[in-house]
């Protein structure tokens, strides 16, 4: 038996000279899958597309919110052809009755712990409409993934993605993964994650958990048992756990850390703890980011514009910021209102939502109604700020707060250099997803 597991399009992450990851979940569950099925395909439309005329007993696909449109498109096909279809992800958890009228059946939160029920349903013809695990699953059970079965185009710097932690308990407002998990934070055992890096021989490593520095215990534990592995790495973590220990931060160094992708948000404290990030601190940004840079750590800044208090001054103020910190890059975004955050819920109350085509649900689009900016202004001043943050100059300018990752630095401000001086270009079509 054939199954045909799918990541599919999105605008603005697919065919386009992005940074690539691989999607581990999938990986996660045709692990899961292996006892069960003779073939197994990993179709991700970030790097290729979909063959609708693929023969599979049964096709699994996993969407982010702003992939659903196309998920449902694959979906209503393959059962067109009478191919039973499952769903996962983070839209399937928060969008249950949408995502049922187009699948035979909705996986919520986690898949590993209702993996054997939904096998046995599926051997047996009786696909329940949805399945919900009963408890949190132990990672200390997690499979290999089978990142053997990705295709052959490669990531960025042919970069293996890992996880050793999963959750996040710190419920910011805006953010689906503290709801996604349960509020707990977890952790595999660290032998096992040592030994899944053994498997594979790529040198470079990104772990997608939330905040690898959560806890200092396993992050001790963790970071001495990558030192005499010799990898490079990069995560995700707060500013605030990843400088409050010195000692730690050091050993993480040794461990191969290079970079860490950090939440900044906003620089306006009313603004953060409004949004349930107090642990945030806007007086102290400065000094935490120079003291990843002096440790040898390049800071990727992640910046969202849209919050309530937000004006047409703040993308200027986001931008001095960048250039007087020297951050690595910066990941920009538009306050969105994504199914299951507390955020989505006070928007929708209000009535606020003007705009509900999933594809649009990207983080680059307005689809709320902002208090004092319209979407106009947003889409003009995003244009002029990644032109200014990716300017050659700024570039440069950077580097040299950078000096001990120069190729990282230069390749990652490259794709945001192209999107906005090529890809985005005046009179250059706009980005689309694959047309049917």
């Amino acid at each position: 038996m054939k199954l045909l597991l799918i990541a599919p399009a999105a605008p603005e992450l697919t065919y386009s000279k992005g940074k690539r990851v691989h999607t581990l979940s999938l990986a996660v569950v045709a692990a899961l899958a292996t006892p069960y099925f003779d073939d197994i395909r990993i179709v991700e439309e970030e790097f290729e597309p979909v063959d609708r005329n693929e023969h599979a007993d049964l096709v699994g696909i996993t969407m982010m919110t702003c992939q659903a449109t196309r998920g449902y498109q694959l979906a209503d096909s393959f059962r067109a052809r009478g191919i039973p279809t499952i769903c996962g992800g983070s839209h399937a958890s928060f969008v249950v009755e949408e995502c049922a009228a187009h699948f035979d059946a909705v996986v919520i939160d986690e898949v590993e712990s209702v993996w054997p029920r939904l096998m046995r349903d599926f051997a047996n013809g009786t696909l329940a409409p949805v399945y919900r695990p009963e408890h949190l699953f132990d990672l200390a059970e997690t499979p290999i993934p089978r990142k053997d079965l990705f295709g052959v185009s490669s990531s960025t710097f042919n970069a293996q993605v890992v996880q050793a932690t999963r959750g996040c308990p710190l419920g910011c407002d805006f953010c689906t993964v503290t709801h996604l998990y349960g509020g707990k934070f977890r952790a595999r055992p660290v032998e096992q994650v040592v030994k899944e890096i053994r498997q594979f021989p790529s040198k470079i490593f990104f772990f997608v958990d939330d905040n690898i520095f959560f806890s200092r215990q396993y992050a001790y534990e963790l970071f001495e048992a990558l030192v005499p592995l010799k990898i490079n790495w990069g995560s995700q973590a707060s500013l605030e756990l990843a400088t409050r220990d010195k000692d730690l931060l050091r050993l993480a160094v040794r461990s191969g850390c290079s970079s860490l992708f950090v939440g900044i948000e906003s620089l306006d404290q009313d603004t953060l703890d409004q949004s349930h990030k107090r642990f945030n601190k806007v007086a102290v940004y400065e000094q935490q980011i120079r003291t990843l840079q002096r440790h040898g750590v390049s800071v990727a800044g992640g910046f969202m514009f849209g919050f309530e208090r937000d004006t047409k001054e703040t993308w200027d103020r986001v931008y001095h910021f960048t250039q007087r910190t020297g951050m690595m890059m910066l990941s920009t975004g538009i306050l969105t209102p994504f199914p299951g955050t507390p955020f989505y819920e006070r928007i929708e109350a209000g009535g606020r939502i003007v705009d509900r085509d999933w594809e649009h649900y990207t983080g680059s689009n307005l689809v709320w109604q902002h208090p004092s900016l319209s979407k106009e202004d947003f889409d003009v001043l995003d244009v002029l700020f990644r032109r200014r943050v990716y300017s050659l100059r700024s570039i440069a300018w950077r580097l040299r707060a950078n000096w001990r990752h120069p190729l990282l630095h230069l390749v990652m401000n490259y794709t945001h250099w192209w999107r906005a001086y090529v890809r985005d270009a005046p009179g250059r079509p706009a980005f689309e997803v694959p047309s049917e």
